[in-house]
């Protein structure tokens, strides 16, 4: 009976764990979207300056973000988020145009990497 209880409690402390890691990253993806909506909405207004500050910190997040996934890594789409990010910051220094596209572009690896954490029953085993 206690090897029963004992395994019910790692199952209901990893269930918790994963649930909390999920919004957890879910949260910080967010945030980067918020950020780099920042970086488009400044970008058009040609705050430049605010909109590098956005996206440098938008990068930022991303690193800790990455270092915190639970179920999938998907080496693949962390590098093309990387390098998303890191082309966003470098079309605001250049004063870009088409860094519009970009950003629609993370939006969507973003939702992928998010769609990825959730924890489903293929994730875990």
């Amino acid at each position: 009976m206690k090897r029963l209880l004992l395994c019910l409690s790692l199952v209901l402390l990893m269930t918790v764990f994963s649930i909390y890691a999920f919004y957890s990253c879910k949260a910080t993806a967010e945030e980067i979207k918020q950020n780099i909506e920042s970086v488009s909405e400044n970008f058009r207004k040609e705050d430049f300056d605010t909109a590098l500050q956005k996206a440098d910190n938008a990068i930022n997040l991303w690193h800790k973000l990455s270092d915190r996934t639970i179920f999938v890594e998907d080496v693949q789409n962390d590098i093309e988020i990387e390098m998303t990010l890191a082309r966003i910051s470098e079309m605001t220094r250049q004063k870009s145009d088409d860094i519009y596209a970009e950003c629609r572009v993370l939006y969507s690896l973003l939702d992928s990497f998010i769609d990825k954490q959730m924890p489903r029953l293929a994730n875990v085993f």
